[in-house]
């Protein structure tokens, strides 16, 4: 199938298609959303590799969308993998408590945001930038909380996103996209 055709999943060739036509733009996405922690002990391409593994295996429950909507997936696995990777390095999932957010109406008590405190500079730090990170949530309108809440947060998969927001996949990859724009230029403000 070519990259517009419509069809109710899509082949393993078009997805490798994909994967080396935008194979820079995921790099930079997962380099970005790796962290030194990660990088310390894997590569960008090793991240790469596993997450184009992982896009073929899901070929065939994938419908492609356009373009914007393949990149959206695509770092959705990306998240999970680099996620994944992040565990294996800590040996649990680490969570802390944002201060306050139970009361902000952004509806996040506990999440994976930050890494442990191992002293108590970074201690102050993550507790400076928790402040930072809820007071910029609270700013963002209340879809972009939302689709941040279940999407980046809660790591809920793309569909069950635009089921509970009542959106289409491709609406609700957008959405994500503008509420993360959003997020990174009112926290570079703040």
């Amino acid at each position: 199938p070519m990259y517009g055709e419509p069809n109710n999943s899509t082949s393993v060739q078009t997805i490798e298609r994909l994967l080396v036509t935008h194979k820079n733009e995921i790099r930079r996405f997962i380099g970005h959303r790796s962290g030194s922690v990660v990088l310390k002990r894997t590569t960008v391409d090793d991240l790469y590799q596993e997450t184009a593994t992982a896009a073929l295996a899901s070929a065939e429950t994938y419908e492609y969308g356009g373009e914007a909507h393949f990149i959206c997936w695509v770092s959705t696995i990306a998240r999970r993998v680099i996620s994944h990777s992040l565990r294996g390095l800590q040996g649990r999932a680490s969570t802390f408590r944002i201060r306050g957010a139970e009361s902000s109406g952004i509806g996040v008590s506990e999440t994976r945001l930050f890494a442990p405190n191992r002293t108590p500079s970074s201690a102050v730090a993550n507790s400076e930038r928790s402040d930072s990170l809820v007071k910029v949530l609270r700013r963002l309108p209340s879809d972009y909380r939302m689709v941040l809440q279940l999407h980046e947060i809660e790591e809920r998969p793309l569909t069950e996103v635009a089921a509970r927001m009542n959106r289409t996949k491709s609406a609700t990859c957008m959405l994500i996209a503008r509420a993360m724009a959003m997020l990174r230029e009112q926290l570079r403000e703040a």
